[in-house]
């Protein structure tokens, strides 16, 4: 699915710092997700926001996103969430920044609604093969 110009009004941005697991957003985000302004203001953690995206979305997206937080690649991914109301189709695009030692600091980027989209195309991704999350300390090294 493509980008457009008429998505640009419609993004959501986020910064994520991984270390300290604190997530912030702007007023778009909070309102995809269903959080308050306030709340991605002060900062949500990245379980707040993966509980929120659908079961069998959310497995991919946490492979991805770990797999980005390792790499340090720019991504791509759409899924769905439930704002506590009603699902929403989103994508969101980010990358992982790591900082002059090569640790992951920074997970930034933006996310939009793209109701239009179509439904992905059923993955392989299960429970069994998702590697977990692990918080890495400054003293730590990444993983390679």
């Amino acid at each position: 699915m493509a980008f457009s110009e008429n998505d640009v009004p419609n993004l959501g941005f986020y910064n994520w710092n991984v270390v300290d697991n604190c997530l912030t957003g702007d007023a778009i985000f909070a309102s995809l997700y269903g959080f308050t302004l306030d709340e991605v203001v002060r900062g949500v953690t990245i379980e707040d926001v993966m509980a929120r995206i659908i079961p069998g979305d959310r497995e991919r997206v946490a492979f991805e996103v770990h797999t980005g937080i390792l790499s340090g690649e720019a991504g791509s991914t759409c899924y769905t969430v439930f704002d506590g109301f009603c699902l929403k189709k989103v994508m969101s695009i980010g990358r992982c920044l790591h900082d002059t030692t090569g640790l992951p600091s920074f997970y930034t980027g933006t996310i939009f609604e793209r109701p239009d989209r179509q439904q992905d195309v059923p993955t392989n991704v299960s429970g069994h093969n998702v590697v977990p999350f692990q918080r890495l300390s400054r003293m730590d090294r990444p993983a390679h």
